[in-house]
C-alpha cells in the first residue's frame, strides 16, 4: 500500500519538543509567577467511524494517545476527547479557556487544515482568543482551502461545472 506524502514528516519529534518546552517553561513560570500559570491541554479524537484508525476499537491505535503525545503522569494536564474536527464541539474545552481567561493558544495537531485549523477558526468565532493577521495572497489561501476540502468534506466543484449540472437537470 503506498502511504501519502506527509505534510510534516517531523511531527512527532516536533510535538514532543513542544510538550518538553512547555512542562519546563511551565515549571519554571508557575514557580517565579503562580498567578499567570502556563496550560497544556491535549485534545485528543475518538472518531464515530468504525473505518478510522481513530476509532476506539481499530486495533492499531484506538483510542490510545500516542507514546510521545502523553499527558502528564500527575493528572495536571486536562484531557477532553473529541469526535470531530473542532476541539470546541463536545468537549468542554471552551469552559475552560473562559474559567482560567487563557488568551493565547498553540495548537498543534495531525492535521493541519482539518483539527488544528477549524479548532483555531472556531477559538477566533467565539472570542477566547487574542486575533492577530497574517498575510498569504488570496489565491494561496483559496487554493489550499479547497483542496483540504476536496475529499474529506465536500465535493468541490468549479462555477462552470455547477452551472452545467443544474442546466442539464430539466433535460
Amino acid at each position: 500500500m503506498n502511504c501519502p506524502t506527509r505534510s510534516n514528516p517531523h511531527y512527532e519529534p516536533n510535538l514532543q519538543s513542544l510538550l518538553t518546552a512547555f512542562r519546563t517553561a511551565k515549571a519554571t513560570h508557575t514557580h517565579s509567577n503562580p498567578n499567570s500559570a502556563l496550560e497544556i491541554i491535549h485534545v485528543f479524537h475518538a472518531s464515530t467511524s468504525h473505518a478510522s484508525p481513530l476509532h476506539p476499537a481499530h486495533p492499531s491505535h484506538g483510542t490510545q494517545p500516542f507514546a510521545f503525545a502523553q499527558p502528564a503522569a500527575d493528572g495536571s494536564e486536562p484531557v477532553p476527547w473529541k469526535s470531530v474536527n473542532s476541539s470546541f464541539i463536545g468537549t468542554e474545552l471552551e469552559r475552560y479557556l473562559r474559567a482560567r481567561d487563557i488568551r493565547q493558544l498553540v495548537v498543534a495537531g495531525l492535521t493541519t487544515d482539518h483539527c488544528v485549523s477549524t479548532t483555531v477558526r472556531m477559538a477566533a468565532n467565539l472570542g477566547v482568543v487574542d486575533r492577530r493577521t497574517g498575510g498569504f495572497d488570496a489565491e494561496t489561501v483559496h487554493a489550499v482551502s479547497v483542496a483540504s476540502l476536496e475529499g474529506e468534506s465536500a465535493e468541490v466543484m468549479t462555477t462552470e461545472e455547477v452551472v452545467s449540472a443544474l442546466g442539464s437537470l430539466g433535460k
